[in-house]
């Protein structure tokens, strides 16, 4: 990992495993940032390589491990570049908030694709200046998401615990990037993780935000 990588100040990464609830700190900061300088996205996007990423998720469209990490990589970069996206949401001077990022494609791609290779192919993208780690155990992870009509590829319990050390891997390579790293135990309810990452990117908000 160089340390020449890019970092964005105002690109917020919130990242987990399946069923850490990313999606629902996600919205519960939206809820609670409505009408501010804030725009939210999510990955994969709902873009039409998105979707594509959805459905070798699912199962429904089978992929090579590289051809996925392929797909996420241009998906992100639609995300980073595309109309509404990152860069102009910056340039703008909004802070953008997003729902899985780098992280993921360093912690999902790589239980069966090289680290290094997967790293390389996301070389270019810039790193969030905030990255948010839901802590979870694999076992409570799983409980949550089993009500889901349907799984997706990586929802079992051995692939999750393999997840988790690729999280551990990557964040460690990336320690020392100049990231911010924020840890929320899942022990936390949804509105103490909300005041918690309010809090770890206050100095981020103009002094008008909550």
């Amino acid at each position: 990992m160089s340390k020449t990588r890019d970092i964005w100040k105002g690109l917020v990464a919130i990242e987990g495993i399946d069923g850490s609830g990313t999606t629902t700190l996600l919205n519960s900061l939206r809820e609670s940032l409505t009408g501010r300088n804030i725009r939210f996205g999510a990955e994969p996007t709902n873009g039409s390589i998105g979707g594509v990423i959805r459905d070798a998720l699912s199962g429904r469209n089978v992929l090579t491990p590289k051809t996925l990490a392929l797909l996420f990589a241009a998906d992100r970069r639609e995300h980073i570049y595309g109309a509404d996206g990152i860069r102009e949401s910056l340039d703008s001077g909004y802070i953008y908030i997003t729902d899985r990022y780098l992280f993921s494609s360093l912690a999902y791609q790589t239980l069966s694709v090289d680290w290094n290779w997967v790293d390389r192919l996301n070389f270019e993208y810039p790193l969030p200046s905030h990255m948010i780690y839901l802590k979870i155990p694999v076992e409570q992870a799983l409980e949550r998401i089993s009500a889901r009509d349907g799984k997706d590829i990586f929802e079992t319990a051995e692939l999750q615990h393999r997840v988790v050390e690729s999280y551990m891997r990557s964040i460690e390579k990336y320690w020392n990037s100049g990231i911010k790293f924020l840890e929320i135990d899942y022990l936390k309810t949804p509105k103490e993780a909300c005041a918690t990452v309010l809090n770890f990117i206050s100095e981020l908000r103009s002094p008008r935000m909550p």
